[in-house]
């Protein structure tokens, strides 16, 4: 029987918290920099309530501790290696970033749910990071990705799951050279699913996370279609064309995105932490909204690693982007030299943010927004994703940010603007009334 109180090691969460920090002090001078409008007290305040609540993850005494740190690596070498099971320092980042999505919904929530809903978000958040580890390194066809995917995310959502029937199909699925995470993959489902199902909501959204897992699990099964040994980017693109998008103009590739994205479903978990029920309407609403953010969360996430994802012979996303016509004909990488310029890279991140404006516009006027949450999800986002870039490239996070800063000042001024203090307090009612 797992206990219901599952806790992270001390030194993933101080490695999470860390990571709010540095980000967020970036992330401040952009605020400062561009003028855009947000308060930079309710901005710290953001950051430092999660920090806050990100070191509650750490439990108490007879907490179950889950320790994500890949086996047999010292604290030093996990971020000089080159070659880690699974990319464990970047995905750390990710799930800082994913405890950052809660500061909308904490308003309406307990402590002890908050923390809850943290952990099951680092837990899947890095869960995710594994899955994408696993498939894009492992020899899998387009079916054994699929089938892989499918099992893991529907283990940790299954209110019937049978762990020694998961244990043994994920055994028979995994890679010989993957086995070193099997059960880093168990104990994250194991948990996972007890901590969703003990939710306040999570079995009735169950059937909302099942659909967006379904998408997901076939999203990431169709990039086999671009990596060397499957390379068929007209196959992949005929397929992805008719995928279901928020906005009528996404391109194929952003439609693909939007299915890999697990933006929406972090979204969802928190939802079922919360003591009172958030209306369907509005949370339809926040999920399509989220779904563009999901588009952009997956094209950033692979515009800076274009050339090593080439050298590994994989064709990501971002480089289909940007360079779709000459990859159609290729059925190998050998040789392809794309010879990329800056003003590729800024078209295309100029366009990520005008993406991700539209999702803001379909969010930001559905809630009131007493904390200026969504004009700081807005600027954290391509930090958390172009961390890499920072004091490297600068110009193109700055590019970012211009081109999103019409949308954010216009939620920003949305907000009435409450004092953090207030506003904390004005959380405390919300929980009450739930």
């Amino acid at each position: 029987m797992l206990s219901r109180e599952v806790a992270l090691s001390p030194a993933d969460v101080e490695r999470i918290a860390g990571n709010v920090s540095k980000l967020g002090g970036y992330a401040l001078g952009l605020v400062e920099h561009f003028d855009l409008g947000i308060d930079r007290d309710l901005f710290q305040h953001h950051l430092t309530r999660t920090q806050d609540h990100v070191r509650t993850m750490a439990g108490s005494a007879g907490s179950v501790l889950v320790d994500l740190r890949p086996k047999g690596f010292s604290n030093q070498a996990l971020f000089e290696a080159t070659e880690l099971a699974w990319n464990y320092p970047q995905d750390l980042r990710f799930a800082a970033g994913s405890c950052m999505i809660s500061r909308m919904y904490s308003r309406w929530m307990s402590e002890d749910n908050l923390k809850r809903a943290l952990v099951a978000k680092v837990l899947y958040a890095c869960q995710e990071g594994i899955l994408d580890d696993v498939i894009d390194k492992g020899p899998s066809g387009y079916l054994e990705a699929k089938d892989l995917y499918h099992l893991v995310l529907s283990s940790m959502t299954d209110p019937s799951l049978n762990p020694n029937a998961f244990m043994k199909r994920l055994m028979g699925g995994l890679g010989q050279e993957q086995l070193d995470l099997f059960e880093t993959i168990v104990t994250i489902s194991l948990h996972f699913n007890r901590l969703f199902h003990d939710s306040p909501h999570g079995g009735r959204l169950f059937y909302e996370m099942e659909k967006l897992e379904e998408r997901a699990a076939l999203g990431q099964a169709l990039t086999m279609f671009q990596k060397e040994a499957m390379l068929d980017i007209p196959k992949l693109a005929s397929i992805a064309r008719s995928f279901h998008a928020a906005d009528g103009s996404l391109k194929w590739y952003e439609r693909l995105s939007s299915y890999i994205g697990g933006a929406a479903r972090l979204n969802l978990i928190d939802a079922a932490f919360v003591d009172r029920r958030l209306r369907a309407r509005k949370l339809k609403t926040l999920l399509r909204g989220w779904s563009l953010y999901d588009a952009v969360i997956i094209l950033l996430n692979t515009v800076g690693g274009i050339h090593q994802d080439l050298r590994d012979g994989l064709a990501n996303l971002s480089l289909v982007a940007m360079r779709e016509k000459e990859l159609r004909p290729l059925r190998s990488l050998q040789g392809f030299k794309p010879e990329l310029t800056l003003d590729d890279y800024r078209t295309h991140i100029v366009r990520l943010a005008n993406i991700a404006s539209r999702g803001l516009e379909i969010v930001s006027p559905s809630y009131a927004d007493p904390h200026q949450y969504f004009p700081f999800s807005a600027v954290m986002l391509p930090v958390v994703l172009l961390a890499e870039w920072i004091g490297k490239n600068d110009e193109m996070i700055h590019a970012y940010i211009e081109a999103a800063a019409p949308g954010i000042r216009r939620a920003a001024e949305r907000s009435p603007r409450t004092p953090a203090p207030l506003a904390e307090k004005t959380a405390s009612r919300n929980r009450a009334r739930g």
